[in-house]
């Protein structure tokens, strides 16, 4: 594990890759500069007692709800449960946030951080036990919600990525956020901090734009003493577009709230077909935890601990796509 970690460092020092990444939506310093805006994010929003949401993409119900709820105890290995592995991405970005915000994988095994999973079509489980590539022990709480597209592969569901099912999706994860934090009062108001990938970053780039209206529409995200915040979503794999809606593309991007700012970071693999909406592309360009050989060797998860890339367990890219 110590190899890992170690390369995961050397990979986020790499300052020229994270500000291409990131474009010009907030000016980043020079290599050798104090921290950047997205360095300092990850410890200014995640703090000890705080939520991450967990915001998966299509399929989440095959890939997740479905054959987690049939194990016969609610322990999710990712290294021996192949069928998860393939949409692991959400529960690697958060342990990876996490790390990213100064906390140690005691502190995640011991639960400071509250994980809560939202649209994979849970029926039975309220919560299971993720073990990482790290070998890190997590507990999983279900929030709940069905995504739109939780069933069935992308060209399955191409009329359904639409601005409508955002809409209903970003407003689901909002009523049912309000309903956890209603019922596990907190001392001191929350952050709850989104990570997502593919269509869930879709809903969660739509519902962190869209908060005021909904938030005006639904109440605030009442928590204790106070309001909670949406301070900072992470959104990955992201389609350019979905119908009658233009998502943001890779960028670090901040705005002004009644509550405090707001971050969305978006970070897109220069290989994947879904953010190029591209069928000609190689899928493996889709995968965030990257992976190399035979024995899993992870080196991190893309855009938030490393910059490297891994094609179906080969080091590097994968085949470039085209006819964009």
């Amino acid at each position: 594990m110590a190899s890992a970690r170690a390369k995961r460092v050397r990979a986020l020092v790499i300052a020229p890759l994270f500000a291409a990444l990131i474009g010009c939506a907030v000016d980043e310093p020079p290599p050798g500069a104090a921290p950047s805006v997205l360095d300092r994010l990850w410890g200014d929003t995640i703090r000890s007692g705080d939520v991450l949401v967990l915001v998966p993409g299509t399929g989440s119900f095959d890939y997740l709800g479905d054959p987690i709820e049939k194990l016969a105890s609610p322990v999710v290995d990712v290294r021996t449960h192949e069928v998860v592995r393939s949409d692991a991405v959400v529960f690697e970005q958060a342990i990876a946030a996490a790390h990213r915000a100064g906390f140690t994988d005691e502190q995640l095994e011991a639960g400071e951080l509250t994980f809560l999973l939202w649209g994979a079509g849970f029926q039975r489980l309220e919560h299971f036990d993720y073990i990482s590539y790290d070998h890190i022990r997590v507990r999983i709480d279900i929030l709940g919600g069905t995504n739109s597209v939780a069933s069935g592969l992308i060209e399955d569901n191409l009329l359904e990525y639409t601005a409508e099912n955002a809409n209903i999706d970003a407003r689901d994860i909002y009523t049912r956020l309000q309903g956890w934090l209603a019922a596990h009062p907190s001392s001191r108001p929350r952050n709850a901090v989104m990570m997502s990938h593919s269509w869930g970053g879709a809903v969660a780039e739509y519902l962190a734009l869209e908060q005021p209206t909904i938030a005006a529409e639904l109440g605030p995200l009442a928590d204790g003493d106070g309001t909670a915040a949406m301070p900072f979503t992470v959104a990955a794999g992201v389609p350019a577009f979905i119908l009658g809606y233009p998502l943001l593309g890779p960028v670090v991007r901040d705005y002004e709230r009644p509550w405090g700012k707001m971050y969305v970071y978006e970070h897109d693999r220069p290989d994947d077909p879904v953010h190029a909406m591209s069928f000609n592309g190689d899928f493996g360009g889709h995968h965030y935890n990257i992976v190399v050989g035979e024995e899993l060797e992870f080196l991190g998860a893309y855009g938030i601990s490393t910059m490297e890339l891994s094609c179906h367990g080969a080091p590097g890219a994968c085949p470039a796509t085209s006819g964009n």
